[in-house]
């Protein structure tokens, strides 16, 4: 099995930082919610506070990650973490900050914080063995989805048991851990020299990865923001919405580990596009379906693929990248996942307000494939230029000159007569006799072809 040979000592260490770097993250959106809900900020603050989070992650991501080119990661890391940690415990603190100081707080956590899941992916590069490499990029995507399965119901019994502010204390304990575990791991430096010139604008060339980042999560948030206006459409119990998300959850953490246990047919480009097109599919059948179960099932599928193309993504973008443009490839693929969820939310809302719920989820499976139709003719027009190139090479090697033609292949004493020896003129000179057809023909030199065809 894939991963019995993975979990060395590092490994081992570098999962739990994941797991711990990554539950803020998963924890935050909900949290601000229920944060604005207890406190004299009210849902509109909570609602700014996680926007600030969000957007600042998407800006601080790329930016942050081109220092990781030429510096130390674990010290670009944890100082990182750290300062996201002081933000989450000065919001679990303080008794009542103003809207403006908890928005900066929320933003100040969201950036800080961002190179982090790049880099930590990056990482995994040098930790796992090299034939578990696949495994441990399917171990990493397992982990994040397992702490966003995790976090709605961890925040919900927190803040309204305890306190608003204690999903931030968890928050801030969690990141401290994976702070302190990330110093048990060797470091990883950056190129020492400039490298390339603007990273950002070189790691942009493989647009087309982050492009189905796009896709893949302005689909996923659509099905996932309309399901409860959905059911209610097809008279339905709404609470259904909870189990059936929940499963679509667990299902993504059961399909990363499936995609991870071994290796599959084809380019992880081809299987990147195949899985997000059949995805696209099951996301529209839930339109016409019917019936709750038949819901269910299909997005349990969905979740189950979602696992995978999340992780060819990360291998496609690996392929397409320099090494030192990794950590940066990586946050612009962080970055436009987080962009895909924002222009979903935007769009679903729009649309919820103007037509039905299932006509709204056709038009997402639309345009997500639309967006995926753009990325598979952008990776065909290289392949196609590449494969003209390459039966052009062929031809020029099949069509060689007629010097080079006789003179490779025929002695001088067995050279037809008429041929001149330079190889020009392949009959009789002019004016010279015509060879009589019957006469035998001139032995072949040994290891030579007499069909030219």
């Amino acid at each position: 099995m894939a991963y019995r040979g993975l979990f060395t000592k590092h490994v081992s260490i570098w999962a739990a930082v994941v797991t711990t770097s990554r539950l803020p993250v998963a924890m935050a959106p909900l949290a601000f919610l229920f944060y604005g809900r207890g406190t004299d900020a009210g849902y509109s603050g909570g609602a700014a506070m996680a926007a600030a989070y969000a957007i600042a992650e998407a800006i601080g991501a790329p930016l942050l990650s081109m220092r990781l080119r030429t510096r130390p990661y674990r010290r670009e890391i944890t100082a990182g973490l750290g300062l996201s940690a002081v933000a989450f415990a000065l919001l679990a603190f303080l008794p009542t900050p103003g809207t403006v100081l908890a928005v900066s707080l929320a933003a100040i956590a969201g950036a800080a914080a961002a190179a982090a899941p790049g880099a930590l992916r990056t990482m995994a590069e040098d930790l796992a063995p090299k034939k578990h490499l696949h495994a441990a990029l399917s171990l990493e995507s397992t982990l994040n989805m397992a702490a966003w399965a995790a976090s709605p119901a961890l925040v919900s019994v927190l803040a309204l048991q305890s306190a608003p502010q204690t999903p931030f204390l968890l928050a801030t304990l969690a990141t401290l851990a994976a702070t302190a575990a990330l110093w048990l791991l060797p470091d990883k430096t950056g190129a020492t020299d400039d490298g390339q010139r603007a990273p950002l604008k070189q790691a942009l060339t493989a647009w087309p990865v982050y492009l189905t980042s796009i896709a893949a999560m302005y689909l996923l948030a659509s099905i996932e923001l309309t399901l409860p206006a959905l059911l209610q459409h097809r008279e339905l119990p709404v609470t259904y919405s909870g189990p059936i998300l929940t499963g679509f959850a667990l299902a993504s953490i059961i399909g990363g580990l499936v995609y991870g246990a071994r290796t599959w047919p084809g380019s992880v480009q081809r299987q990147s596009t195949l899985l997000l097109v059949i995805m696209i599919a099951g996301v529209a059948a839930t339109a016409l379906a019917s019936t709750w179960t038949v819901i269910a099932a299909l997005l349990a599928l969905t979740g189950l693929l979602q696992a995978a193309v999340l992780i060819t993504r990360n291998l496609t973008l690996r392929e397409q990248l320099p090494a030192d443009l990794h950590p940066v490839g990586y946050s612009v693929l962080y970055a436009g996942s987080g962009i895909g969820y924002g222009l979903s939310a935007a769009a679903t809302g729009l649309l919820l307000t103007v037509t039905t719920p299932d006509t709204a989820v056709l038009i997402a499976t639309g345009t997500t494939f639309l967006l995926t139709a753009a990325t598979w003719l952008r990776r065909r027009t290289p392949e196609d230029k590449q494969r003209s190139a390459d039966i052009q090479r062929q031809d020029a090697t099949f069509v060689q000159p007629p010097e080079e033609h006789w003179q490779g292949s025929w002695p001088p004493e067995n050279r037809p007569s008429g041929t001149h020896p330079s190889g020009a003129g392949l009959g009789a000179p002019r004016g010279a006799p015509q060879s009589d057809p019957s006469a035998p023909t001139p032995p072949s030199p040994p290891g030579t072809r007499t069909d030219r065809t």
